[in-house]
C-alpha cells in the first residue's frame, strides 16, 4: 500500500553553507549546465570555485552568495520531480532562491540578483553579527534596547526560541554580549559575516539594491513562498520586489515561519542544501514536523 503523500514545505539556506566541495554532488549530472550558464554571465567559473575554492574566495559575500543560489537551485532540479510543495520559504538569501524555484524569476536573472546582492552587501557599512544562545528571543530584544546610546543593535535573525542573532556596530555588540550574559544567555558568539545584516545599518545597501529590483522580471509564484516576516504568502510580482528590498534591513523570523507551517497543517520539512542548517533549528520549534535533506539528487 502506497504511503500517502505529506503536506510540504520546501526550505533553502542562506549565508553560512559555503565551502569547497558544496557542488561535489553535481558534477556530471542534469543540472550541472547551471553552474555553466551562472559561469558565463558571472564572467569565472563559479563550478570550480565551488568544487576546489579558495576558501577564503568562496566565504566573501559577494561570491557566497550566488554560489549558494545555483548549489540550491541545482539539487532542487535534480530533486523536484520527487515533491509537490504546499509552500517554499528560504531563510535570508534563500527567500531568493525559494522565489527562483516558485518561479517568480528565470534562473539567469536569479544569478544576476544574487551576484548584485551579494556585492552590495560585501561593500556595505562596517559592523558585524553575533548569535545569542540560550536567551529567550524577547529577552533579546529587551537587551537590545538596553544599550541604547551606548551603540547600534537591532534583532536580526529569530532562529529558534533560544537562538537569536544580533547585528550592529562594535560597541552596540560589546555591550549586547555583556548584557545578554548578565540575564542568562549561555553563549555570545561573534558570527563570520562581513557587516551588521538584516538591520537598519544596511538601509544604503537597500537603497542601492531598490534599484536592481525595479528592473527584476518578476512573474507570479506557482506556488506560496512564505517570507521571512513568518506572515506574508508571496504570490504576486509587487509583493515580492517589495519582501526582496524590505529584507536586507528587517529581520529573519525563521522561528514564526515554522510555526506557520505547523498552523497551516503542513507535516513535513524539506531542506534543500548540501549540509543541513535548517533542520536542527526548525525541530527545536516544531519537533512534530517530519524533516528530510536533500543533498543530491538521490537522497
Amino acid at each position: 500500500m502506497t504511503e500517502p503523500r505529506r503536506a510540504t514545505c520546501v526550505a533553502f539556506p542562506g549565508q553560512g553553507i559555503q565551502k569547497p566541495g558544496m557542488a561535489s554532488n553535481i558534477v556530471g549530472t542534469s543540472a550541472w549546465h547551471l553552474f555553466e550558464e551562472a559561469s558565463a554571465i558571472l564572467g569565472y567559473d563559479l563550478g570550480k570555485l565551488c568544487l576546489e575554492g579558495p576558501e577564503t574566495l568562496l566565504n566573501d559575500t559577494s561570491h557566497a552568495q550566488v554560489a549558494i543560489f545555483v548549489t540550491c537551485s541545482a539539487l532542487w532540479q535534480l530533486a523536484k520531480e520527487r515533491y509537490q510543495p504546499k509552500v517554499f520559504l528560504g531563510h535570508s538569501l534563500g527567500e531568493i532562491t525559494a522565489l527562483g524555484a516558485a518561479g517568480a524569476f528565470s534562473f539567469a536573472d536569479g544569478v544576476r540578483l544574487t551576484k548584485a546582492r551579494g556585492e552590495l552587501m560585501a561593500s556595505g557599512p562596517k559592523g558585524g553579527m553575533v548569535a545569542v544562545l540560550g536567551l529567550e528571543t524577547d529577552l533579546v530584544y529587551e537587551v537590545c534596547a538596553l544599550v541604547g546610546s551606548e551603540g547600534t543593535c537591532q534583532v536580526a535573525n529569530e532562529n529558534s526560541p533560544v537562538q537569536t542573532v544580533v547585528s550592529g556596530d562594535a560597541p552596540g555588540l560589546d555591550r549586547v554580549k555583556t548584557l545578554a550574559l548578565e540575564k542568562g544567555a549561555k553563549r555570545v558568539i561573534p558570527l563570520k559575516v562581513s557587516g551588521p545584516f538584516h538591520s537598519k545599518l544596511m538601509e544604503p545597501v537597500a537603497g542601492a539594491f531598490t534599484k536592481v529590483v525595479e528592473d527584476l522580471k518578476v512573474r507570479s509564484c506557482h506556488t506560496p513562498v512564505l517570507s521571512n516576516d513568518g506572515e506574508t504568502m508571496l504570490t504576486h510580482s509587487g509583493e515580492v520586489k517589495n519582501k526582496l528590498v524590505t529584507q536586507i534591513t528587517g529581520p529573519v523570523r525563521f522561528t514564526r515561519q515554522v510555526q506557520r507551517l505547523a498552523q497551516m497543517g503542513l507535516e513535513e520539512f524539506v531542506e534543500v542544501s548540501p549540509e543541513s542548517l535548517l533542520m536542527s533549528m526548525a525541530r527545536r520549534i516544531e519537533p512534530n514536523l517530519h524533516f528530510t535533506l536533500v543533498t543530491d539528487g538521490g537522497i
